[in-house]
């Protein structure tokens, strides 16, 4: 990461979600990093999980450099580089599959490509692909691969209404300043009865974090990461279903899964790695019998009329 200073932040004192004001509860975690706490909170209102200190928008880009996108992406448990087209090839080949089930191809906007390969892969099946991008090193690589990504924010790409008929976000809104904001903007492209196709992780829905969150908080300890605060939302199926459904959204199906033991986020001791590993593997029993208490989730929503 850039420079040592600390990361210029600013605290919320509302939640974005859904606008309370009033009852923003600590919760025992927090991210560490370049100096600064980032505690997370939760909405007593509708539930959502944010952090109260957030990194400004300027100061994002400073976290996705190249750097990023050689590990600590999709929480640092991806074994390639974001980049390399071989080791996603099959995962591509699945979400065109998923896509397909929806809609013939069409016009397909992906916010927060990264290197572009998704799109590029699109492209050869007959979609329209168009992509937003934060990472300067990611819309490099796209346009490399000659694809039309804008360099920056939902937001500042300006897109016409009705402009895309499915929007795909993998591992991208717990990222955005505002969930709320950039569903909308979402909902604002998308043709009427478009889908809005939703991937990313629900991290403290799972057995062991929710325990974990518990005894550390009736101890009165916060579980510390010491890295760059990536996300900042942490999403559950109860809240995140209330908030698309407020920004204009039909929830049409909520798929969890549990991420198999085995190789964990941020530093553990070896009895608490053993602890972990055990509890998750009866957690992913328990979310493939019954799909809850999982700790990534497929959603599928539709832009409903207005």
């Amino acid at each position: 990461m850039s420079g040592r200073d600390p990361i210029r932040t600013q605290p919320l004192d509302r939640c974005l979600a859904c606008g309370a004001q009033a009852g923003l509860r600590r919760l025992a975690f927090a991210y560490r990093h370049r100096g600064v706490s980032f505690p997370l909170v939760e909405c007593g209102a509708c539930g959502m999980r944010f952090l109260g200190v957030q990194p400004t928008a300027e100061a994002l880009p400073e976290l996705y450099d190249a750097a990023y996108f050689e590990g600590d992406y999709r929480c640092g448990r991806a074994e390639t580089r974001a980049f390399d087209e071989s080791a996603y090839r099959a995962e591509d080949a699945g979400l065109l599959d998923a896509f397909a089930r929806l809609r013939a191809p069409a016009r397909l906007l992906e916010v927060g490509c990264a290197g572009g390969w998704l799109l590029a892969h699109a492209r050869a099946r007959g979609w329209q692909p168009r992509g937003v991008e934060l990472s300067a090193e990611g819309v490099a690589h796209a346009r490399a691969l000659g694809l039309d990504v804008h360099h920056g924010t939902l937001e500042s790409a300006r897109f016409p209404d009705a402009s895309c008929d499915l929007a795909y976000m993998g591992d991208v809104l717990e990222h955005v300043p505002d969930c709320r904001a950039t569903l909308a903007e979402v909902r604002r492209v998308l043709a009427p009865g478009g889908h809005l196709y939703l991937r990313g992780p629900i991290t403290t829905h799972s057995i062991a974090r929710r325990l974990g969150l518990a005894l550390y908080g009736a101890l009165g300890r916060t579980i510390v990461e010491d890295g760059p605060p990536y996300h900042l939302w942490e999403f559950r199926p109860g809240p995140l279903a209330r908030v698309l459904r407020a920004t204009g959204f039909e929830v049409l199906e909520v798929r969890q899964s549990k991420i198999p033991p085995g190789r964990l986020h941020g530093r553990k001791s070896a009895a608490q790695a053993l602890v972990v590993n055990a509890l998750d593997g009866v957690n992913v029993a328990v979310t493939r019998a019954f799909n809850v208490l999982g700790d990534r989730a497929v959603v599928i929503a539709r832009a409903a009329a207005r």
